[in-house]
């Protein structure tokens, strides 16, 4: 973990934590501060943060964002490498942006709905389901989560997206999956090829379509920090990983 400039290659800062200046330096010389400082993927940002010109457009994110807090661990989103999330809020924050992401890419495959069919939820312990019933106000939640958890997604998620509908536009698809870093989702990929042009397209498809896999590559980096008990950080990230939700979604598109 640096504690130097801030690193303009995102993969130096894919996890970065907020350390006031007394504390940097308490780790600098404490011998219990392990490897807090030699992690090549996260950075130490020192609290305040001074203006400066020409300021990274990550760092001015963060400071945008109100993001730059003392006690604060933020994890890179895997879509955009100059934008973050507070540890304890990142998990359910990402699944959200992937999900709309799958929808623009429909969108612009010239879908005329996106219809999510059920949200399941996995934790360390046991899997939950959420059956969506038709529409928004439509939610069932399955017999270990609590309600609050269901209305929680139901306000975030949009549930039921209806386009005009029209020929694809593979060109607009391919840039999103690859500027959002999403080539590697293979039903993202298959659903660009089925709309290619040619006999025989595809017209509905139902698939169930991960949230999580690519946040999960970031949240990893955090789980790899080693930081000593003088330093307060004001959410455990320890307690966050060990009780992370693993989204999934089964999806209906329409063409």
């Amino acid at each position: 973990m640096s504690t130097g400039a801030f690193p303009l290659n995102p993969d130096n800062r894919r996890a970065i934590v907020v350390l006031q200046e007394h504390e940097i330096e308490k780790c600098a010389y404490e011998k219990c501060s392990g490897g807090i400082l030699v992690d090549s993927e996260a950075y130490v940002l020192q609290f305040p943060v001074s203006d400066r010109p020409n300021m990274p457009q990550a760092l001015q994110n963060i400071l945008d964002m109100n993001q730059a807090r003392p006690g604060s661990t933020l994890i890179q989103s895997p879509f955009d490498l100059d934008v973050y999330e507070e540890v304890s809020s990142a998990p359910q924050q990402f699944a959200l942006a992937k999900h709309m992401y799958f929808s623009i890419l429909c969108k612009h495959l010239g879908a005329r709905e996106v219809i999510v069919e059920q949200v399941d939820m996995k934790t360390s312990s046991a899997m939950h389901g959420i059956e969506v019933k038709g529409n928004k106000n439509g939610c069932v939640a399955g017999a270990d989560i609590k309600k609050t958890e269901c209305e929680k997604l139901r306000a975030k998620m949009s549930l039921h997206d209806k386009f005009t509908g029209g020929p694809p536009d593979l060109e607009k698809a391919e840039q999103l999956l690859r500027g959002k870093k999403l080539i590697a989702d293979s039903n993202m990929r298959s659903l660009i090829e089925m709309r290619r042009d040619g006999a025989n397209q595809i017209t509905s498809r139902e698939l169930v379509l991960s949230l999580s896999s690519e946040a999960n590559n970031n949240l990893k980096v955090v789980g790899k920090l080693k930081v000593p008990g003088f330093i307060k950080l004001s959410t455990s990230y320890e307690s966050v990983l060990n009780n992370l939700f693993e989204y999934t979604l089964t999806v209906k598109v329409e063409f």
